[in-house]
């Protein structure tokens, strides 16, 4: 009897310390599904916050120096081009130099040379701003002599808006409508030394770029339309013909902090025309452009354009070097 008494004793001991270890173990699976399940919430919301700064960033938009980025130079690139438009709240400063050379008929020579400043500003519902303003220095040399003159050249302001985002077969989209004034000094239809430090015109210019990827290149191109206001000069009433331009091209990520570009334009030029009556004049000028650019620091980069004047009423060549700040 004694010995079925401890028997039944350590049996329910054994059953005991087995329903203790039972639920011990228990207490911990549930403990490691909690931890497994406040994991995936993290997960998820992490994925939640990722998702919008992906979308953001769509070819349309260019991403900020803090969102990383495997064409960073292109998009910087293609900013420039119009094809993309800044973040909302994003700001641009681009200090630039352009250097230029024509010549034409009976030893006509004219060089010019200048700093610039242009900036840029995204807005919401994808839109942008920019205000661009050169100073000009230019020596010019014909049969009646040499003339050099400096000052400031013709400032535009130009306003964007993003109406289609790239998708699938379709191309992103963006509408520009920019004015140039007339604040450069120019003499062309006035007695005396020629100067031309701006075109002489205030003008009204509407384009239309599309943007499409194909990696690893990105295709672009525009359709623009330009309209110049009519003004006295010299005693006589002068009227621009207006300029309907032609441009396509593309863009190579040649490494994540470098691009190329190749780009054609065509212009075809209206009549001018004086106190009514068309004048002869050039009816078409076309160039070839050459361009790339490559990423300093996160918010700095570098973009050099050549372009080569296939007509003659061109420029020879067009050298322009920017260096583009992000805020």
């Amino acid at each position: 009897m004694k010995f079925l008494l401890v028997g039944a004793a350590t049996f329910g001991l054994a059953t005991a310390c087995a329903a203790q270890d039972s639920d011990a173990l228990q207490r911990k699976i549930a403990e490691q599904q909690a931890t497994i399940e406040r994991q995936q919430e993290r997960i998820r919301l992490l994925e939640q916050e990722l998702t919008p700064a992906r979308v953001e960033t769509e070819p349309a938009r260019a991403p900020r120096d803090d969102t990383p980025d495997s064409n960073r130079a292109l998009e910087r690139a293609l900013v420039r081009e119009g094809g993309l438009l800044l973040s909302d709240g994003a700001i641009e400063l681009e200090p630039n130099f352009v250097a230029s050379h024509s010549s034409g008929e009976g030893g006509f020579r004219r060089n010019s040379f200048g700093p610039g400043l242009t900036l840029r500003a995204g807005l919401p519902w994808r839109s942008q701003v920019e205000v661009s303003l050169p100073y000009v220095f230019e020596r010019i040399r014909d049969v009646g002599g040499s003339t050099h003159s400096d000052g400031i050249g013709d400032l535009s302001l130009a306003a964007s808006h993003q109406f289609l985002a790239e998708r699938d077969n379709w191309p992103s989209l963006v509408g520009s409508l920019s004015y140039q004034s007339a604040t450069g000094r120019n003499t062309s239809y006035e007695q005396g030394p020629l100067v031309a430090l701006g075109s002489g015109f205030p003008s009204l210019q509407a384009s239309l770029i599309g943007l499409k990827r194909l990696d690893p290149l990105v295709f672009f191109g525009s359709l623009s339309a330009t309209h110049f206001r009519e003004r006295d000069k010299g005693g006589a009433s002068i009227r621009p013909g207006n300029i309907y331009g032609l441009r396509f091209g593309t863009a190579l990520a040649t490494a994540p902090a470098s691009s190329l570009r190749a780009a054609f334009s065509v212009n075809l030029l209206n009549k001018t025309r004086i106190n009514g009556a068309e004048v002869p004049t050039e009816d078409v000028n076309a160039f070839l452009e050459l361009g790339g650019s490559a990423v300093l620091t996160p918010s700095t980069a570098i973009d050099i354009l050549f372009a080569a004047g296939l007509t003659r009423n061109t420029p020879d060549f067009r050298l322009m070097v920017s260096v583009p700040v992000r805020f």
